[in-house]
């Protein structure tokens, strides 16, 4: 599996909130090397990909380390569950890949329950309604759902989800930025 060390490496800086010139002067480079690498433009060697990754306080790993192939994908029979005490079911659906975005889930909310008001400072959330009714509140807003609707939102707008029906209701979440953590997380 091919991967782009400028894509990883623009995606981490960008992760750690730094400019070409912060990353360049901590790493004792050219802030327009820097760049060109993220370009995919110049190729670093070991030695400046070290550089860089204490820079961004990781390793080189991060870099040149491939994604096991078995975290790819999430298997239907021996899904992953969230661990939380709440009615409502979670399934994680996404892998744990290097430089991940983004988290989804399998929801699986019983008839009564009200999902409590989030809002995050940025991220998008998308809500896919497999099957039931759902109401979910957007802002001042109130949607009815029902399988087959959409709702993609931006998350400073405060939402949530209530499961008036009388049967469970299926949604499949996808949001940014990652929520979940990945077993690279864990593992720091």
């Amino acid at each position: 599996m091919k991967r782009s060390v400028g894509a990883l490496l623009k995606a981490k800086r960008q992760e750690c909130k730094m400019t070409l010139q912060e990353l360049a002067a901590k790493a004792e480079l050219s802030a327009s090397f820097i760049s060109q690498a993220e370009r995919g433009k110049a190729t670093p060697s070991v030695v400046s990909l070290i550089n860089i990754a204490r820079a961004l306080d990781t390793d080189i790993n991060y870099f040149i380390s491939p994604p096991a192939p078995a975290s790819l994908v999430s298997r239907a029979d021996d899904p992953q569950y969230l661990n939380i005490d709440s009615p409502v079911s979670y399934r994680v659906l996404n892998a744990s890949i290097p430089n991940q975005r983004l988290s989804a889930l399998l929801m699986e909310i019983p008839p009564g329950v009200e999902l409590p008001s989030v809002h995050r400072e940025e991220g998008e959330d998308i809500f896919y309604v497999i099957k039931g009714r759902l109401e979910q509140h957007v802002g001042d807003k109130s949607f009815q759902l029902k399988a087959g609707d959409c709702v993609h939102i931006n998350t400073q707008l405060d939402h949530d989800i209530i499961n008036r029906g009388k049967t469970s209701a299926s949604i499949l979440w996808v949001g940014t930025p990652k929520l979940l953590p990945s077993a690279e997380d864990q593992d720091a």
